[in-house]
């Protein structure tokens, strides 16, 4: 589990990015040696290496991702913290595409929910807007109290009229839970601007209820490493959420 106290100022936030994609995700320049010379110039504290897992007809060997990504971290000196994980996949409620044991030797460990354009995933038998929030929610509370998850990548991202299915109640619920059993919630850079009705509720019921957020832009490409370019768009929705 990664500790840290909840904050709700933007500029803070930015100065970490929980959810970059490297080499190992089919991105050819997002190296190991370009992700620290980028962290280092754009001055974050932590960056935090997710690369796929269970996306495709075949779970990626992410258990070999992260031990390759380790030894060779071995010889580079930086004072970014840098974690290596994965975006893991709960594909259904209670459904998992890692194993315990490939999740327990993760530093990070990020989950994607709904990724339902992905043939694998787990589809609701109503199809309507409200059966794809209430099978997000459900997906989001098996997996909250198993442990597995240190934080949700881009919460309840789907067509918007899904998300506007989720009722208050249920995203107060959702995220209370998440507080209590220490899971973080992802503010997915390149997604948040794309519902923004969503995302003000996430943030300002986030806030009430004092979550944690991770910010995390989701990166393929080297120009995405740092968050702050972000921020006057991410001001400019939440400011007055």
């Amino acid at each position: 589990m990664i500790a840290d106290e909840p904050c709700y100022d933007l500029g803070e936030l930015a100065g970490a990015n929980w959810h970059v994609h490297g080499f190992y995700s089919g991105c050819e320049e997002m190296t190991l040696p370009n992700l620290v010379a980028d962290a280092e110039a754009a001055g974050l504290h932590t960056l935090a290496v997710t690369d796929h897992h269970g996306v495709a007809a075949e779970p990626e060997d992410i258990d070999g991702f992260v031990s390759a990504l380790r030894e060779e971290f071995k010889g580079i000196e930086t004072n970014v913290r840098f974690l290596f994980g994965g975006e893991l996949s709960s594909i259904a409620p209670g459904v998992f595409i890692d194993s315990l044991e490939t999740n327990a030797r993760m530093d990070y460990r990020l989950y994607a929910t709904t990724h339902y354009h992905l043939g694998l995933w787990g589809q609701p038998e109503d199809r309507s807007p409200r059966g794809y929030a209430k099978h997000a929610l459900a997906t989001v509370r098996a997996l909250i109290p198993t442990g597995r998850a240190d934080c949700i990548a881009h919460p309840f991202q789907m067509d918007t009229k899904a998300s506007a299915a989720v009722t208050d109640r249920e995203l107060a619920e959702v995220l209370e839970l998440g507080k209590k059993h220490g899971v973080a919630w992802g503010i997915n850079t390149q997604w948040v601007c794309s519902d923004p009705d969503f995302s003000r509720r996430l943030w300002g019921m986030g806030r009430e209820i004092g979550v944690t957020f991770r910010m995390g832009t989701d990166a393929h490409e080297r120009r995405h490493i740092d968050p702050k370019p972000f921020l006057p768009a991410l001001h400019a929705l939440f400011d007055d959420a």
